[in-house]
């Protein structure tokens, strides 16, 4: 088997199965010894593995979700982040290493001008614009005017027409300050529909968000929520995510009919479309956030593990309250005595065994709280 990993230059799965029934005779399997001989080389070399132990029908479970975390190491291996315009003002937590990032992860950016999107959506025609209306548009209550509707839907087209041109998996977008100046409307609903269609976009330019937005939507299979943590309560051990009106609609709370209105913040709020306005679905959630380490030697991984609380539009914008498998007021004080960034990405499901795996294949400091 190390020859065979060596060759391969892949992570290996060692499978051992239980002994069969011993009677008195010679062994007659030794698959955990055997298992047990070969990880210990395996581990000498340095090279990745796993391990599964049981009957086929037992182990399958287990099997599957190892082969589904190699497979998302290798969408980011092949992967192409898109970074429109840079990080925003004074935001130190979206600074990111390019080198650092493509040799830990295999990921490359594609660095991208504001105004190359902006002139492309001059070209944009009108059938392609009134298409990209309907969807944006939606199921949604709409609060905004025809013209923003039409701006938005002319970035939508753009958008998807820089993925393609460039090739990217994501996006991560400085999203403000000079984006409505430029264009006349915010753009955070539009980066919800790209990610509501299977491109997830980081906001403020937080590049290492929208890789942790590819990273659990490859596990999870579902789109992500590009977020803040606002408060939290100690009574009650919850806290609030939040983010002002980018999440994908598709993680709407049931029952509940998404707001196209103004942005509540940019330009003083209350001016220019459009956000989407709506609170998240409840149940179990993880909250992960991929993040440099201090010395620049390396990634850390944080992973956060609660249920998400049905929750009522608390302010403008997407809420989720989340309840906490541990004391919020330890967990807040580990966030800031650990130098986490303000900036979190929120999937629906428990993740914890499969970010287990990818800290260990990936090398990262796993912190989980």
């Amino acid at each position: 088997m190390p020859g065979l990993a060596v060759q391969l230059g892949k992570p290996v799965i060692c499978w051992s199965e239980p002994e069969p029934p011993m009677a008195g005779g010679r062994i007659a399997a030794n698959s955990f010894c055997a298992v047990n001989m070969h990880a210990h080389a395996l581990w000498k070399m340095r090279r990745p593995y796993l391990w599964v132990h049981g009957a086929p029908a037992e182990a399958r479970p287990e099997l599957a979700r190892q082969f589904k975390v190699l497979s998302a190491i290798q969408t980011l291996r092949r992967a192409r982040i898109g970074l429109l315009g840079g990080r925003v003002p004074g935001f130190y937590t979206s600074n990111y290493n390019e080198l650092a990032l493509l040799a830990a992860f295999g990921t490359e950016v594609e660095i991208v001008t504001l105004l190359e999107l902006v002139k492309l959506t001059e070209t944009v025609p009108d059938a392609d614009r009134a298409a990209a209306v309907r969807q944006i548009q939606d199921s949604c209550v709409c609060e905004v005017s025809d013209a923003e509707l039409l701006k938005g839907a002319a970035l939508f087209v753009a958008f998807r027409k820089l993925t393609e041109k460039y090739r990217l998996d994501a996006w991560s977008v400085r999203c403000w300050p000079e984006f409505s100046e430029l264009y006349g409307i915010g753009v955070c609903h539009i980066l919800g529909c790209l990610t509501n269609s299977g491109v997830p976009v980081a906001c403020e330019g937080d590049v290492y968000g929208a890789l942790s937005m590819l990273m659990l939507k490859n596990l999870a299979g579902a789109d992500t929520f590009f977020c803040d943590l606002i408060s939290f309560d100690q009574a009650g051990d919850t806290g609030l995510f939040w983010h002002c009106g980018a999440a994908p609609l598709s993680l709407c709370r049931p029952g509940c009919r998404p707001a196209l209105r103004r942005h509540s913040i940019i330009d003083g709020g209350d001016r220019k479309g459009i956000a989407a306005e709506f609170p998240l679905k409840s149940g179990p959630v993880t909250v992960v956030r991929i993040s440099e380490q201090r010395d620049g030697g390396g990634f850390r991984l944080l992973s956060i593990h609660g249920e998400g609380l049905d929750t009522e539009q608390l302010l403008h914008g997407n809420p989720l309250q989340v309840r906490f498998r541990r004391p919020a007021a330890d967990l807040a004080a580990r966030l800031i005595e650990s130098g986490f960034e303000h900036h979190y990405v929120l999937v629906h499901g428990d993740l914890s065994g499969e970010l287990r795996i990818i800290s260990r294949l990936l090398n990262l400091e796993y912190v989980a709280l």
